[in-house]
């Protein structure tokens, strides 16, 4: 009984995340969709009607002016519908009525209240939280080369900007790691300013490894650069004393855990296990679904044919059928001040736009999969596990959203504003529109189009 009480309130739990990452999403189309119906009043284009989801209607109002307020549904959109949008409709008020720069204004309102909010948003977190920054948890030891030893990164180091061949890059996500690092050489120096103890300062730091990242997801190189120190975390088979999904820590090599050596790397775990012989025993500490176990290995017989040296062999007798490399890394804010963080706002809003279109351009060039990216669905499940995280986490989301909401809104993609806009423009200059018929055709295709990619890049991600 109680474990199905606890089970309850566990999915009872879940689903409030799921609830909330809904409503975050709700609260960006309607501020999008909000942006199109204060400029649509303001040049008196007339509006049928403004809906907060979609599907059949639950709630409706009707103004006396003939305008419907409708909440939907399905949490899962919303629109302000114009007279005549897709149609040559000439009558007073109606959308194409318009002169092309009204129009223009009304399609570029949306996204612009999208960004708006965000800005909003993220100058109100980075003042009352503080700037996030990139931490590094464990620096790795590096025996190979002197110059680590005085021009390497700390543990606990949590990193503001890295300097590299004159140019300052400011670092709020990963992805900054990459920009700033990219085509860096082995033994190069960057200076990078960190927050050390409280303190912050500049430090000088000599590449570990070269740097040639293809696309914005491996940034794993870019941790092997500055040292970040990292766990395997590995997949097994029935009979191993791990469990895949584990993450290998350290050697129970002291009753102290803070005591235990670390193992960054498979060398560290072959050297760990080189001298033992048959009958000898060897623990680990790991990390198992967030919690840390100790798992212990005793040697047998067939230990006596295996060479120590040859990592597959070695794997192969501890039932480890391969591994992955996680990385030790923090999280923090520090807090530089109302001016500061203001023009920080800014910054770290056209970063996460210029993010948008670097992973659009990578997707396009396939220098990225599919399954880097994501639908509605995938946004929804990613966005519940964030704001569970608190308050600081989902304003961070929201904001995201908001300019990623923004800057896709703008691509001349058919359905999408950008599009509608470059319609107008041409009508614009041309002083006549493109076949309204046609370009409904183009706008139909394009929305199938866009709804079928959606659903695509979630079946990805799910298998």
């Amino acid at each position: 009984m109680i474990f199905n009480l606890l089970s309850f309130a566990s999915v009872m739990k879940s689903a409030g995340y799921v609830a909330l990452a809904l409503l975050i999403l709700m609260i960006m189309i309607t501020v999008h969709e909000f942006g199109h119906y204060v400029v649509g009043k303001l040049f008196r284009f007339k509006i049928n009607e403004f809906a907060i989801g979609m599907g059949p209607a639950i709630l409706k109002k009707t103004k006396k002016n003939g305008e419907v307020f409708s909440v939907r549904l399905f949490p899962f959109g919303g629109f302000c519908s114009f007279e005549g949008e897709d149609e040559d409709n000439k009558t007073e008020g109606a959308f194409n009525s318009k002169k092309p720069w009204q129009r223009i204004l009304v399609l570029l309102a949306g996204a612009t209240m999208n960004y708006l909010l965000a800005l909003l948003i993220i100058i109100v977190s980075m003042n009352a939280y503080g700037q996030s920054l990139f931490g590094v948890a464990k620096v790795e030891p590096n025996a190979t080369e002197a110059v680590f030893e005085t021009n390497s990164l700390q543990d606990g180091d949590f990193i503001v900007s890295i300097t590299k061949g004159g140019k300052k890059h400011a670092v709020f996500m990963t992805t900054d790691l990459i920009s700033a690092l990219n085509h860096g050489k082995r033994l190069e120096t960057v200076e990078v300013e960190v927050v050390r103890d409280g303190q912050r300062k500049t430090v000088s730091v000599a590449l570990r490894t070269d740097v040639e990242c293809n696309n914005l997801t491996e940034v794993n190189k870019a941790y092997e650069a500055l040292g970040v120190g990292g766990a395997l975390c590995v997949a097994t088979n029935d009979g191993s004393v791990f469990e895949t999904g584990d993450y290998i820590l350290k050697v129970a090599d002291d009753e102290d855990y803070g005591n235990c050596t670390f193992l960054f790397n498979e060398k560290d775990f072959l050297d760990a296990v080189a001298e033992k012989r048959t009958g000898d025993q060897i623990s680990f500490y790991v990390s198992r679904g967030g919690q840390r176990k100790l798992v212990t290995k005793t040697f047998d017989s067939f230990w006596e044919n295996v060479d120590p040296s040859d990592a597959s062999e070695v794997w192969a007798y501890f039932g480890v059928s391969g591994y992955d490399k996680s990385y030790y890394t923090d999280s923090s804010s520090v807090k530089l001040g109302f001016f500061r963080s203001l023009g920080n706002s800014f910054l770290y809003s056209f970063k996460i736009g210029g993010t948008i279109f670097r992973t659009l351009g990578q997707l396009l060039t396939g220098k990225l999969g599919l399954t880097a990216v994501g639908g509605t669905v995938t946004t929804i499940v990613q966005t519940s596990k964030i704001v569970s995280y608190g308050l600081r986490y989902a304003l961070e989301i929201t904001a995201f959203i908001g300019v990623n909401l923004a800057v896709f809104n703008l691509l001349p993609i058919p359905a999408l504003d950008g599009s509608r806009a470059v319609f107008c423009l041409i009508e614009w200059i041309r002083k006549k529109p493109i076949n309204r018929t046609v370009e409904g055709v183009i706008h139909t295709v394009g929305l199938f189009l866009i709804l079928g990619f959606a659903i695509l890049v979630d079946i990805l991600q799910f298998i």
